[in-house]
């Protein structure tokens, strides 16, 4: 059973899986941040290319976090 995120892949795509990256702060800073912690598990798998982005960003009193998911895919 094959099990995927997308509907879709272009011919010789390979989905590796879904990345996640998490920090602290609810600001431009903190989203860079986020984005680069992201790319790096991403180029650790080995992929190529990050699609369907979801950024969600908390903002409790005492929790401030951006976080970041993606499927990394390796475009062949």
């Amino acid at each position: 059973m094959r099990i995927s995120t997308l509907s879709h892949l272009a011919a010789g795509a390979v989905e590796l899986g879904v990345v996640y990256a998490s920090v602290e702060g609810v600001n431009e800073r903190s989203y860079a941040e986020c984005l680069e912690e992201l790319t790096h598990k991403a180029h650790a798998l080995g992929a190529t290319a990050l699609i369907g982005l979801q950024l969600v960003q908390s903002q409790f009193q005492w929790n401030q976090r951006t976080s970041l998911l993606a499927t990394a895919i390796k475009e062949g």
